[in-house]
């Protein structure tokens, strides 16, 4: 999925330096979850992974790339009847043999456990009638556009957003699927969607004119699971300075705050509500994007006069051996602080800051509106071993 500050790119910058700092078993906390990206990398490194985020969106893939062990073999959908005819059926079959089949280039999901996640996947994405429901009236214009339409999506993609988490809301609340299938489903179906949106990668705005990858159907891909043996992951969501006091011991506290003062419930408000659904009371919309209220879920690290505070109470209340800290060079928190924080609750001398440039996230081009300092930025580990 398409999100500000995703460490994707950064991967092998966090694994060497883990590398060289000897960190590597024991029980580790990504405070800062997003789309899961650093706790599943922490998880295939042998940790024991607890992640956090005050979203709806981040707990689903929190769930589904940390908490998940393997691909689930979802038992009690497929042995429902009305899926049984349809497996049955020799096109479908056809159908999961060549869908996924462009993926094998990138992992192999050839695995007998992912064939069942497979036939849910087409199931969904193919088998299934689309019908018009919350998101097509709400976030969707037909495919020429249409003048006040919240183009999102295609109206076409809309109604199969619709249909799909329709769906799965009915096979959650009937004990179809368990925790763990719902919300790797849900997971996949978040990204299926940010694939084929209108946008620039944030939710903040839609694009006036239809972009090529808005046009194209949604479909979903195999997502790639990390097995964790016996070690017990767990996700969280809610406000983490409120939550560490009270979540024991990490031998690595890992920290990726947000950088400026744009508030994620409000740029990624359209997958917020594809992860909580509206069936049962309909959320009040407000403004050309349709925002819901989020009051509970702003965070003080994306204010400028709450974020050092919020840094602080954190290395306060952390019960951990070691903390890694990635910010960039814009960060709204001013180097000083951080080392001067650091250095208060850590012991001096194991102090490090490391840098690596690289191409800055660009939601647009540079406007009356917004221009952009430069084509790159520079990202920071501050680490310290605490007292």
């Amino acid at each position: 999925m398409r999100y500000i500050g995703n460490k994707n790119k950064l991967l092998p910058f966090i694994d060497a330096f883990l590398d060289d700092m000897g960190i590597e078993r024991g029980r580790a906390l990504d405070a800062f979850a997003g789309t899961a990206t650093v706790g599943r990398y922490l998880k295939s490194r042998g940790m024991e992974v607890v992640t956090c985020d005050i979203l709806s969106s981040s707990y689903a893939f929190q769930r589904a790339y940390v908490v998940t062990n393997g691909y689930p073999s979802f038992s009690r959908l497929i042995a429902d009847s009305n899926f049984q005819s349809v497996r049955e059926d020799g096109s479908f079959q056809q159908m999961v043999e060549s869908r996924f089949a462009e993926q094998e280039e990138l992992f192999d999901t050839s695995s007998d456990e992912a064939r069942a996640l497979k036939e849910v996947l087409v199931y969904l994405d193919t088998v299934l009638a689309s019908h018009a429901g919350f998101i097509t009236k709400n976030y969707s214009a037909p495919h020429e556009g249409q003048e006040g339409s919240r183009m999102y999506f295609t109206e076409a993609n809309a109604r199969c957003i619709d249909m799909i988490r329709g769906q799965l809301h009915t096979w959650q609340k009937g004990g179809s699927v368990d925790d763990d299938e719902f919300h790797l489903l849900l997971a996949c179906l978040l990204e299926a969607a940010d694939s084929v949106a209108n946008t620039t990668g944030v939710y903040a705005a839609f694009v006036k004119t239809w972009q090529s990858n808005a046009l194209r159907p949604l479909k979903f891909k195999i997502p790639l699971l990390v097995s964790s043996d016996n070690r017990v992951c767990e996700a969280l969501q809610g406000d983490v300075n409120q939550l560490i006091p009270k979540l024991g011991s990490f031998d690595l506290l890992y920290l990726d705050p947000p950088y400026n003062t744009r508030q994620y419930s409000a740029y990624y408000h359209v997958p917020e509500l594809i992860a909580e659904g509206w069936f049962d009371e309909e959320p009040t919309l407000r403004g050309k994007t349709g925002l819901v209220p989020d009051e509970h879920k702003k965070s003080q690290w994306s204010s400028r006069t709450d974020c050092v505070f919020a840094l602080e109470e954190m290395l306060k209340n952390a019960d951990a051996t070691h903390v890694l800290l990635s910010y960039n060079n814009e960060g709204i928190i001013g180097e000083n602080d951080i080392e001067r924080l650091f250095k208060e609750f850590g012991l001096t001398h194991t102090y490090q800051r490391v840098g690596r440039d690289y191409k800055r996230y660009r939601s647009d081009s540079d406007n009356q509106a917004r221009n952009y300092k430069g084509n790159r930025v520079t990202e920071y580990l501050y680490y310290v071993r605490l007292k």
